[in-house]
């Protein structure tokens, strides 16, 4: 029986682990204030951190990292907002000061909701007159209008990422203003109702598993006084960190970072190729020493019986597992052709069927090979057309193959996921359906050619067509994976079964 965490215990660990951040980047700093790796606002993030632990201790630090903003390129990459942001909430850092770093940079203003909010946070922070705070008015307006969708806040228009919800909801938080307030408490309850007592906080979408959501969403959920699922992804904080003497990007493959990190390496998963070590690091420490120094709150947010879901995310969870789904997306890594899951709960909750996808706008570990989706012999992959909700435990999704329609039925219960492929056209070639990527380091034990077992979670799986088995080009944001395929059909169904343990 596992005992209530109190707030003090995790504000406590929240300040260790932000001090153990703080001295991992003043070892990872160089002469020049830069970091061993490129890095776009982790001089700014840092700053503030050493800053808000103890300039004294860090200030050849401070000074060092200083230096380097001002001199650092403000080119199509300067992360304008994200450096504006940590900088106007660096104590003991002058305006003026300020304005040297920034120069006359202009905002990104790139159509995603988190860099949206955070120009408007920006904006909200300056001392402003009359028009400044209409334009505010008016943008405040624009960001619920495009973004906004309660209880979710979308990455992208039709598009969601539990990481950028979180980020989103963290930004709001410690808004003055009410709606804005309104709006955080909201969507804290969503990410309460993700996160569950598992602690994976960002399964869904873009950045999957990340450190940057983990840290946004602990700091949201403790604002409101969610101690239980706070404590659950501090816990993963803390044992990445043990794991890697840092923070690692990616929770859900907690390794060393390799000396070659990048798209290329399989051995950094989870990584984009616009995601930096250093930046991570920095932001994660800023927000864990803000979570540090919450004070508690008098009325807390509870888990609800039956969850508000936003009509983007499907979420189911038995005395078994915790299911969940994007229903919606641009990209393979906005939607979730296949169930995210985590078997068990508490300490022993483990990733059974990982977040697939990825960026493919340049070279990466995800290609078409890692889309749960049924595929051709030559390679062609199904097109994801939509998913719908058809009830509170069966999602549909519809897919296109090859030019021929298809469908797959998801059934959740208390005890098993049953999830059916079919093409549309019988006289088709067959496909390969399935294609479902499980965490690699699950081992499977085959009873029969239909029937396998993963003895660690206690899972049967069967199917009613013979099952094969490859690692070959699988990858999940998890890192390597096992991909479950039933070749040469047209119609297949594969149940997953969770055995009663007593």
């Amino acid at each position: 029986m596992s005992f209530p965490v109190s707030h003090a215990e995790i504000t406590q660990r929240c300040t260790n682990l932000a001090h153990q951040i703080a001295d991992n980047l003043a070892e990872r700093q160089s002469d020049d204030g830069s970091f061993l790796l490129p890095d776009f606002y982790a001089k700014a993030f840092a700053a503030n951190l050493w800053a808000r632990i103890d300039r004294d201790t860090y200030r050849i630090n401070i000074d060092r990292a200083l230096h380097a903003l001002t001199h650092q390129p403000q080119d199509k990459s300067y992360h304008r907002e994200f450096i504006e942001y940590a900088l106007r909430d660096m104590p003991g850092l002058s305006q003026q000061r300020r304005l040297e770093i920034l120069r006359s940079s202009p905002n990104q203003c790139p159509d995603v909701a988190n860099w949206q909010i955070l120009g408007l946070i920006n904006r909200q922070s300056r001392a402003s007159g009359i028009c400044d705070k209409a334009v505010s008015i008016a943008h405040f307006h624009f960001i619920r209008s495009r973004y906004w969708r309660s209880p979710a806040f979308l990455d992208r228009p039709r598009c969601f990422s539990a990481q950028y919800h979180a980020f989103c909801t963290a930004l709001l938080t410690e808004s003055k203003i009410p709606s804005q307030q309104k709006m955080a408490k909201t969507a804290t309850r969503l990410i309460a109702d993700m996160t569950g007592a598992h602690g994976y906080a960002n399964l869904l979408g873009r950045g999957a598993g990340q450190s940057f959501g983990a840290v946004c969403a602990l700091f949201t959920l403790l604002k409101y006084g969610a101690t239980d699922q706070a404590s659950a992804i501090l816990r993963h904080l803390e044992i990445a960190f043990d794991k890697c003497g840092s923070l690692p990007l990616n929770l859900l493959s907690p390794v060393p970072l390799p000396p070659n990190p990048g798209p290329a390496n399989p051995k950094t998963p989870g990584w984009y190729s616009y995601n930096r070590h250093d930046d991570y690091l920095a932001f994660a420490g800023y927000w864990l020493f803000k979570t540090a120094n919450l004070a508690p709150v008098k009325t807390a947010i509870t888990p609800q019986p039956q969850p508000d879901q936003a009509s983007q995310v499907f979420l189911f969870s038995s005395g078994h597992y915790h299911a969940q789904m994007a229903l919606c997306g641009e990209q393979c890594f906005d939607y979730a052709p296949v169930p995210v899951i985590v078997s068990g709960h508490r300490e022993k909750a483990c990733l059974f069927l990982p977040p697939t996808g990825g960026e493919q706008d340049s070279p990466s570990l995800y290609g078409p090979a890692t889309v749960p989706l049924p595929a051709l012999n030559d390679g062609e992959t199904a097109h994801f057309t939509r998913a719908k909700r058809r009830s509170s435990n069966h999602v549909e999704i519809a897919f296109e193959l090859a030019g021929i329609k298809g469908q797959r039925n998801i059934i959740f219960s208390e005890n098993g996921v049953t999830i059916k492929d079919q093409l549309g056209n019988t006289q088709s070639e067959k496909a390969n359906l399935f294609r479902i990527l499980m965490d690699e380091n699950l081992e499977l034990s085959q009873k029969s050619d239909t029937e396998f077992a993963v003895p660690k979670i206690g899972v049967t799986i069967t199917s009613d067509h013979p099952l094969t088995l490859d690692k070959k080009d699988a990858f999940s944001a998890a890192g390597a994976a096992t991909r479950i395929t039933a070749h040469g059909a047209n119609c297949a169904t594969l149940k997953l079964r969770w055995e009663d343990q007593g």
